[in-house]
């Protein structure tokens, strides 16, 4: 068995062509570092996803989390399953609409949040800890310029 070898170097990428897949690994990373800090808490990186959704905003129903988690809607039903089924939320009728479900954090979640918060506090000292406070703020305002620009390009339903 030979070793395959490329007789040529990649072509380098600049920034603009780089840039979303750095952000998109990025992204991808730093979900995987919270994943690896909330199996202590017992939670799954689908189900502490949900989790921090309801705790912005409780009672949403679950296509909405669908939407905002960007998976599927039997996805989220399976996330919401088990975390029903582990007392993290529960699921009530949508007054307006009884054929749909809104999913809501039980006191154990409630409870839980701050310890989350806490792990997600700590893994972003440790995420940031390489930039000075003016290249948070830069970087910040940078990727907030660019998702406006995508908003108002009306891409899909950036929120």
């Amino acid at each position: 068995m030979s070793d395959i070898r490329l007789d040529h170097q990649p072509a380098v990428l600049d920034a603009r062509s780089d840039t979303g897949f750095v952000l998109a690994e990025v992204t991808r990373l730093l979900r995987l570092a919270f994943d690896q800090r909330m199996r202590s808490t017992g939670l799954t990186g689908a189900t502490w996803r949900v989790l921090v959704y309801l705790s912005r905003e409780d009672g949403q129903t679950q296509a909405a989390l669908a939407q905002k988690l960007e998976i599927s809607r039997v996805a989220v039903g399976e996330a919401v399953d088990r975390l029903e089924r582990s007392g993290h939320v529960e699921r009530r009728a949508d007054p307006d609409d009884r054929r749909k479900w809104c999913v809501f954090l039980t006191q154990t979640s409630i409870d839980l949040l701050p310890t989350m918060t806490a792990m997600a506090s700590e893994l972003r000292d440790e995420f940031y800890s390489g930039l000075c406070e003016e290249e948070v703020q830069q970087l910040h305002g940078l990727l907030t310029r660019l998702r406006d620009r995508l908003v108002d390009m009306k891409i899909g339903s950036a929120e």
